[in-house]
């Protein structure tokens, strides 16, 4: 690895691919380690991170979900988040994003990326963009074909992916749902739960099932209706850093 590469951490996030770059090597070595399997090559985006010094438990408490509460404001090229927890500019045509967070803008790191996603979506895959969603979700591949298990936090996603070990386990928090001419396929990302064993790669969506804590093990179908309530809160909102 160049000297260069120290201070940086190449994601693949379905079908685009970023390229973050620390001052401290300490953060691009540990999201390299963290997000293992989902390297790639040819960077659409560069975005030049900043981040105030942060203790491990704080850099990896990804879960809290904080945008809802406070809404971004946008100002030409600017951005910012989380009440100016989290700052930054984002220049498409060169592609180059700064970006700033302070110790309490860390804790949506997880939401930035979505957001990260969504936009390159938007801007560099158009025809995708409108059809490719990530979904809270476990994502299962068994001979052949993709199975989510769509739930909230503390549903039993990571459950269902050591449940799962035997087969292909895509994801167990975070997936990429997306329409292809042929049908729907369900996609792994990187932003994984508690199962570490998860890995890089998609199937042909068969089935999706709506998981809810019970005291026994149930299959029942549900109407249109009451799927789309259910699935629809689970299906991270595709907001793009800038308009």
């Amino acid at each position: 690895m160049k000297k260069s590469d120290d201070k940086e951490c190449k994601l693949q996030i379905g079908d685009v691919c970023i390229s973050l770059r620390f001052k401290d090597t300490a953060f691009s070595s540990y999201l390299r380690e963290y997000f293992k399997g989902y390297t790639c090559k040819e960077p659409e985006l560069i975005v030049n991170m900043n981040i105030e010094k942060v203790s491990d438990n704080e850099f990896g408490g990804f879960e809290f979900d904080l945008l809802s509460l406070h809404p971004k404001t946008v100002k030409g090229n600017s951005f910012n988040l989380l009440s100016g927890e989290v700052t930054g500019t984002l220049n498409l045509k060169e592609k180059r994003c700064t970006v700033y967070f302070s110790r309490k803008g860390i804790r949506i790191f997880k939401q930035f990326m979505f957001m990260i996603y969504y936009t390159l979506m938007k801007h560099n895959h158009p025809a995708e963009s409108k059809n490719s969603f990530l979904v809270h979700a476990c994502g299962v591949s068994k001979d052949g074909y993709g199975y989510a298990f769509v739930g909230p936090s503390e549903s039993g996603k990571s459950t269902i992916a050591k449940l799962s070990s035997d087969y292909t386990v895509l994801n167990d928090e975070i997936i990429i749902i997306k329409k292809e001419r042929e049908g729907y396929i369900v996609r792994s990302t990187p932003f994984r739960g508690d199962f570490l064993e998860n890995r890089n790669g998609s199937a042909p969506l068969k089935a999706i099932f709506i998981i809810n804590h019970g005291k026994k093990n149930i299959i029942r179908g549900i109407n249109k209706g009451e799927f789309i309530s259910q699935f629809l809160k689970e299906v991270v909102c595709p907001d793009s850093l800038l308009p």
